[in-house]
């Protein structure tokens, strides 16, 4: 199964989630909350009106299991129902409440938005690659927790200019910044050829004028010269 979501859903679906109605495709303008999953949602969905019952259109999968490209030899299956209370999901760290996708012998959970991520995001300019690999000494970005729960979780890193950078895939999703909610980065897929390349412009010239001041204020003739080069390939 391809790794995004379907481009083209059926106008009317049988959902075995809800078998006693037909679910509608619609666009929601609001945020709302599946019925499946458990999870906020936006735009398209299925509903069901006289139920007032919705479901995000990747909550009603074409096929019920799937294979991940980050997880050799591991079928998951599309479940309507977690195994118990306390099944987290392994990529963002969020308890799974309703639909998910999952593999019983391996032990591994995946909310329905989460077995979908693309591989590579876009964050100021610098893009940035999912992993699996927990990593309980890294720092995310995002929160700023030093050895935080979610740090046994999936991660977008990068390496930008030599520096290592890492967010947590549960702190992309919410947009949260410790306790208070920040404005979402400007986050896009890379596979959109050209688009968010002027994000990076901006964030190369930034640190490139932010080093110069610091090479004039403290009159580092070296650091001036080097820094040359640099304003150069920035406006070619």
């Amino acid at each position: 199964m391809t790794r995004t979501e379907e481009d083209a859903h059926p106008a009317v679906i049988s959902h075995p989630a809800h078998p006693q109605h037909k679910l509608q495709r619609a666009v929601v303008d609001a945020k709302f909350k599946c019925d499946g999953c458990m999870q906020l949602g936006k735009g398209r969905s299925y509903r069901c009106e006289p139920c007032d019952y919705d479901i995000h259109t990747r909550c009603a999968p074409t096929e019920w299991s799937l294979k991940h490209h980050l997880l050799k030899n591991c079928k998951l299956d599309f479940r309507l129902n977690p195994p118990g209370p306390g099944c987290w999901c392994d990529a963002c760290g969020d308890e799974c409440l309703g639909f998910l996708y999952s593999n019983r012998d391996r032990n591994v959970d995946l909310h329905p938005r989460c077995a979908f991520l693309p591989q590579q995001v876009v964050i100021d300019g610098v893009p940035f690659e999912l992993h699996t690999k927990k990593e309980s000494a890294l720092t995310c970005f995002r929160c700023q927790q030093k050895g935080a729960r979610r740090n046994t979780y999936w991660s977008y890193r990068s390496r930008d200019n030599g520096e290592h950078r890492y967010v947590h895939v549960g702190c992309l999703i919410d947009g949260t910044c410790g306790k208070e909610e920040s404005v979402p980065t400007p986050t896009e897929l890379v596979n959109n050829p050209g688009k968010g390349a002027w994000y990076k412009s901006i964030w190369k010239f930034t640190k490139i004028v932010a080093k110069l001041s610091f090479y004039l204020i403290t009159f580092d003739a070296m650091g001036i010269f080097t820094m040359a080069g640099d304003v150069v390939d920035c406006f070619m």
